[in-house]
């Protein structure tokens, strides 16, 4: 039995991320946090809390759009921790217009710095963009007021729809 999910692919020894081919290319995007809520899930006694994050966040460069995003997150008392969630963006990849969902990965590393990766989930495409992989990485940061704005690295390319899995 095989299986592939958000760029991970297994093999007979271990998981394998798939690797970019040749024709991929090399983009940037800013990130903004236009709307937040959080939900508590439980506390643990060494004041670690377990939440759930749905983020609004306006894409900008090569990513133009809206993306809503779910994450679990587990927080200690310090501001490190750890999350994964998925993200569903609406807009245009270098001009290339639908909707396609991110799984992601990250790290608090402080409780004003964040850093993580995401991969594009194959088949998720939609429109303009059915056939779009890819994956980046990303840093936020919250200013004095708490506003989060993120920078963002990521390698795209198009598979012919009969090849996505």
């Amino acid at each position: 039995m095989s299986f592939q999910w958000g760029g991970l692919a297994d093999s007979p020894d271990r998981l394998r991320e798939q690797q970019p081919p040749e024709h991929a290319t090399q983009h940037r995007s800013s990130i903004e946090v236009i709307g937040y809520e959080k939900f508590d899930i439980s506390s643990h006694e060494d004041g670690s809390v377990l939440v759930s994050t749905v983020l609004t966040e306006r894409f900008t460069g090569a990513i133009e759009g809206i993306g809503v995003a779910d994450h679990i997150r587990l927080l200690h008392p310090d501001g490190s921790g750890i999350s994964t969630g998925i993200e569903r963006i609406e807009g245009a990849v270098n001009g290339r217009r639908g909707s396609f969902i991110l799984t992601a990965y990250g790290r608090n590393l402080s409780p004003a710095k964040v850093s993580g990766t995401w991969t594009v989930q194959p088949g998720s495409g939609t429109a303009e963009l059915v056939g779009l992989r890819g994956r980046g990485s990303y840093t936020a940061t919250a200013d004095p007021a708490g506003h989060w704005r993120a920078e963002g690295e990521f390698v795209c390319w198009f598979e012919e729809p009969s090849s996505v899995s």
